[in-house]
């Protein structure tokens, strides 16, 4: 009984000796090394860190091939806190203001983080540390404790020679991106219309977009001159970040360029992306110069129009046909259960006679983007595309929708 027993205890004891080894090498491959394990402390409001984290999270993916990809980097040091996400194709690196009171270095899961920063109560204090290779984020009654990787893993895409720097209105930029996002091609074979083009050129800055069927284009001005002509593309998803953290008003933002990166600064972030290795087609062609018909049309009651005809269109192919005669703007739709739409509009006079096909989710898109209550309507023929842009505005924005046949 007594060998029995003492060969119970024996066991127990090794398989806690087993225990505290799987541990120690855990912590090892944590740390790095067993010796060389870092230290880190700070205290932070959660609203600061709720509102940088939210930013540099929105890259990171819960699931990736390399773990490291799904954290967080968090730098402590200097009155502050600097949080970088990346996935190798985009990087955002955002600071807030934070008590330090150790200096150090982590990388922590960055959607978990996010999820428990933003479940804490709003104007908190968040004590935050590392110790041992884990990271603690602890809050008046509230404790939690999220696993680290080694910091020497995580990428790094800010190494970069930068060629071009300049500033524009934060505003400004924004609209551009936003008045022509909607034209990107998704997962195009075309791999350079999977984004947005960037040309530099005199003073202006224009976003121009593309997917074959239309085309977008809005341009800016910089206030600075460009040496040259310069074109870049943007990737799409690096543009719909962008949308996304770029402010409103004219504050300006800095934008840099080099062969292959793009870097945004604004304010306490930086986004830096690769650049699509490619040649946008030249736009100038898409876009007619000249056209022999144009007519005025109500932006606000062509788009009302256009939504109630566009309900009986067929999902897959949203066909709708315009008809101009007279002085009418006649809008049909037909779908395969035979069920029919059409609606009349009263013109201030009489225009050029036009029968003409579209994909009607194309054509509200590019006049919703339009800002004054009324655009201009410009074609050559019934089987080229047709310009759309405001009055006011000039050539700054202009639209081409390619017709389609019904």
């Amino acid at each position: 009984m007594a060998w029995r027993l003492k060969r119970g205890l024996s066991t127990r004891k090794g398989k806690r000796n087993n225990k505290n080894n799987k541990r120690e090498m855990y912590n090892k491959i944590v740390t790095g090394s067993e010796d060389n394990r870092t230290h880190m402390r700070l205290t932070v409001t959660r609203d600061d860190l709720l509102k940088v984290l939210s930013v540099v999270s929105s890259v990171v993916e819960r699931r990736q091939a390399n773990a490291v990809l799904t954290h967080v980097l968090v730098s402590a040091g200097d009155g502050e806190i600097v949080l970088t996400g990346t996935d190798l194709e985009l990087e955002v690196v955002a600071r807030c203001p934070a008590e330090v009171q150790e200096p150090g270095k982590v990388t922590v899961p960055g959607r978990k983080f996010l999820d428990i920063v933003r479940a804490l109560p709003g104007e908190s204090i968040l004590r935050c540390e590392l110790e041992a290779g884990r990271f603690r984020v602890a809050m008046a009654k509230s404790r939690y404790q999220l696993a680290t990787l080694p910091v020497e893993d995580f990428p790094n895409l800010l190494d970069v020679q930068w060629d071009t720097e300049f500033s524009v209105s934060r505003g400004d930029f924004r609209r551009a991106i936003e008045k022509t996002q909607f034209c990107m091609a998704q997962q195009d074979v075309r791999y350079y219309l999977n984004g947005v083009m960037l040309e530099m050129v005199g003073t202006a800055l224009k976003a121009i977009a593309a997917d074959g069927h239309r085309l977008a284009l809005c341009a800016m001005e910089t206030g600075c001159g460009f040496t040259g002509e310069r074109q870049v593309i943007v990737p799409r998803k690096a543009v719909a970040e962008l949308a996304r953290f770029l402010g409103d008003g004219s504050a300006p933002i800095t934008i840099s360029l080099s062969a292959n990166h793009i870097r945004v600064a604004q304010d306490n972030v930086v986004f830096v992306s690769k650049l699509v290795d490619g040649r946008f087609p030249d736009y100038h062609r898409v876009i007619p110069q000249t056209v022999k018909y144009e007519v005025g049309l109500p932006r606000g009651a062509v788009l009302e129009m256009l939504g109630r005809v566009g309900v009986v269109s067929t999902e897959k192919f949203r066909g709708i046909r315009l008809r101009f005669q007279g002085a009418t703007l006649a809008a049909s739709a037909t779908n395969t259960d035979r069920d029919e739409a059409w609606e009349e509009l009263e013109l201030p006079g009489p225009v050029p006679d036009l029968e003409i096909g579209f994909n009607v989710t194309y054509l509200v898109e590019a006049i919703g983007a339009l800002e004054e209550g009324e655009f201009l309507f410009g074609w050559n023929d019934s089987n080229g595309g047709v310009r759309l842009k405001a009055g006011a505005s000039g050539d700054n924005q202009v639209y081409v929708v390619m017709p389609v046949r019904l």
